[in-house]
């Protein structure tokens, strides 16, 4: 339960925020500040601060444009979080919320009222410099070079290490201008060239390195480690729970997780709880490993034990590579069979029904899993080897020989475990009684070689968040602008396991949609089920649709579509369109605002990607265009097994999956168009099944409440 005086002090805080602001009370955003309070505070804990509650304190809150989430959940969830001394983690999905919560959101808060807390921005490993990689790319020996020739195996376009840009890299540090994190970098750097430098895991020897007490990464830790509140996004969120969980960010017990557009929290925790191997890639990166091993061999002095385990494990690499070649013709036979996955047919998929794999390649995998597993145990040993060179002189290793060598054996192990799991995964078994994982094969030509991607993966996040995070996490607030599909949070709570007390409220926004947008739909003339007719009526509305808008966004679910249209407007009129292949997503909207400012009309054509997380203002975007009902693609793996399960279970795939999925995607859609309270327009669906199907109308009644007229 609240105190009076926690209650007090947010209270006050909210109070102070809105009058040196000048800004008007909202009753949306006082009652989720009240909600996640609330929630937040019913968590029991023992003496000690644990929660002794069976589920972590959960609210969801489902919030409409212009509530003001982030000063809502910021005013509320932190003074509760110091109180009970834990961390606030703020996660979001994109970089530009990320930035918005960093260097407006919380700056205000806490220059606006008495709220007093410290905070920092958190990263993953991989954006900082590692020192030691960094003298290793500059040094020239035999050992620094294997780790190049494994770098390019890894690197589909390799460059060669760049030793100039390594070299202004040690200057910078050296006078104090850079501390090493990637972001911070002034001039452009590509993959290839980071990459060799970068912290990675498994190839991080932490305290023991040399370099340890310099070093970029933990220092940025340390700072994040002392902060109350810790901006993130969700994928560090969700690699640091794939870890275990306190690996990256502070432990889900002592922390209290604020997922900011969680609408995207499924969808990014099935990415991460997945599973892929390239059969072709790591064949090459086994073969090339074997060589680079025994070369190492023949630095150490003379016979010992680091020899014959560095012996042994080129003899599993071999091994491993040759059983990967002696099965790659039987798996290879499933291309004759799959089907196309790409717009251009260059990529084949074949995805196995219900997720079952046919007892032959399951138990090529499974001799596969037993394989990686076996050199997965090799390399750990020659890691803890290298390990105790790391910490004494005069061993088996030299010192300076271990740690140009932990790397090389930290990032083949990392690898190696990667192989063995989805050997595992895409080998095993599910139990009858639960969801199936998805289980595919992917094929694409390269050149005269094709490669083959083996993957399985989890069809609902469910599962995975209950075991990393709702298990084990004191709590957490759940908010976006489209949580809720078909008016019920069902859908949600399926995907993401929510516990079952959770709190689900809906805060309606502040905006009067009825006055605001006009939402029209078009009768007859327009059904995507005939795509060539379909296509080519979009092409002859789009030009008066648009003939008077200053700025506008038209949505498409294919690219193949989006070209198609695009390539067969009036010249005139595609002299208006920037196409999102284009330019980069930050590069189109800032041309198009710089034609909207300088008078022009201007017209973006996007995909999913634009559907949500861009913010076009004012003139900016006063009609909103959205080709159709954006479906799930059909041809995905993830929801084919999933849809075989809820059938086998005697449900209806289309109605529980693909129709809420749809729903929620086209609130987010259509969202685009009403970003400030001033803000008036037009959002046009080109789809007629919306008025002729019984399940386009029920996801037009689940949209908010515009003014409706039909085309």
């Amino acid at each position: 339960m609240l105190s009076d005086e926690l209650k007090q002090l947010i209270q006050t805080s909210y109070s102070q925020l809105i009058k040196r602001k000048l800004l008007q009370t909202r009753a949306g955003q006082k009652q989720m500040i009240a909600e996640i309070a609330r929630t937040l505070a019913q968590v029991e804990y023992d003496a000690e601060g644990h929660r002794v509650s069976a589920e972590p304190g959960v609210c969801v809150v489902e919030a409409g444009t212009g509530t003001g989430k982030t000063l809502a959940y910021l005013v509320a969830a932190l003074p509760v979080a110091k109180a009970l001394d834990k961390k606030l983690i703020i996660s979001t999905a994109t970089v530009a919320l990320q930035e918005q919560v960093l260097f407006k959101d919380i700056p205000d808060l806490l220059q606006n009222c008495d709220l007093h807390f410290t905070f920092a921005l958190a990263k993953g490993r991989g954006r900082y410099l590692c020192l030691a990689k960094l003298d290793n790319a500059l040094r020239a020996n035999s050992s620094s070079d294997a780790m190049r020739d494994l770098f390019k195996v890894e690197l589909q376009d390799p460059a060669d290490l760049d030793r100039g840009l390594y070299e202004k890299m040690l200057e910078a540090l050296g006078k104090g201008e850079w501390q090493g994190d990637r972001d911070d970098w002034k001039q452009v750097m590509d993959e290839e060239q980071w990459r060799p430098v970068a912290v990675e895991p498994g190839q991080c020897s932490g305290s023991r390195c040399a370099y340890f007490s310099n070093c970029c990464y933990f220092k940025s830790r340390e700072g994040l480690l002392k902060a109350d509140c810790i901006i993130a996004n969700h994928d560090l969120v969700l690699s640091d729970l794939a870890l275990g969980g306190g690996v990256i960010l502070p432990a889900p017990a002592d922390s209290i997780y604020v997922f900011d557009e969680a609408h995207q929290l499924a969808g990014k925790s099935l990415a991460h709880f997945s599973h892929q191997l390239r059969l072709q890639s790591t064949g090459k990166w086994l073969e090339q490993f074997a060589t680079i091993v025994t070369r190492l061999q023949q630095e150490l002095p003379a016979p010992n034990r680091c020899t014959g385990m560095l012996a042994e494990a080129a003899q599993l690499s071999q091994r491993t590579r040759n059983h990967l070649n002696e099965q790659f013709a039987l798996v290879r036979e499933y291309a004759t069979k799959a089907e196309s996955a790409s717009a251009d047919g260059a990529t084949l998929q074949y995805v196995f029904s219900g997720g079952v794999v046919d007892l032959p390649l399951r138990a090529v995998f499974d001799g596969l899993a037993v394989d990686f597993t076996e050199l997965v145990a090799r390399l750990a040993k020659i890691g803890d080897l290298l390990k105790a060179a790391l910490e004494t002189e005069g061993g088996e290793v030299e010192r300076q020989q271990a740690e140009l060598w932990f790397p090389l054996f930290g990032s083949a192990q990392i690898r190696m475990e990667k192989a063995a799991a989805c050997c595992r995964h895409f080998s095993r078994s599910d139990s009858e009684h639960s969801v199936p994982e998805a289980r595919w094969l992917t094929f694409r030509e390269f050149g005269n070689e094709m490669e083959i991607t083996v993957a399985a993966s989890p069809v609902l996040a469910a599962g995975s968040l209950q075991d990393n995070l709702w298990d084990s996490c004191y709590g957490a607030v759940l908010t976006s602008a489209t949580l809720t599909t078909l008016g019920s949070f069902d859908f949600l709570r399926k995907r993401c396991g929510l516990p079952q007390g959770s709190n689900c409220q809906v805060i309606q926004s502040p905006f009067s949609h009825q006055e605001a947008a006009v939402l029209q739909v078009p009768r007859q003339g327009f059904d995507p089920s005939k795509p060539v007719e379909h296509t080519q009526a979009i092409i002859r509305a789009l030009p008066d649709l648009l003939a008077k808008e200053s700025g506008a966004l038209v949505l498409f679910s294919s690219r193949r579509q989006m070209l198609d249209v695009l390539e067969g407007l009036p010249a005139e009129f595609r002299q208006q369109v920037m196409a999102q292949d284009d330019y980069s997503k930050q590069e189109l909207i800032r041309l198009h605002k710089a034609a909207v400012d300088a008078g022009r009309n201007n017209v973006i054509f996007g995909l999913a990607s634009l559907a949500e997380g861009i913010d076009l203002p004012g003139e900016y975007c006063t009609h909103v265009v959205i080709a159709k009902i954006p479906f799930p693609v059909p041809n995905d793996p993830v929801d084919a097994t999933l849809g075989d399960w809820v059938k086998g279970q005697g449900g209806n795939p289309f109605q529980e999956i693909s129709v809420p999925e749809a729903c929620l995607r086209l609130i987010q859609a259509s969202g685009r168009l009403l970003r400030r309270e001033s803000d008036t327009g037009t959002i046009t669906i080109l789809d007629e099944r919306l008025l002729t199907r019984s399940y386009g109308r029920a996801i037009l009644e689940s949209l908010p409440p515009y003014q409706r007229r039909v085309l």
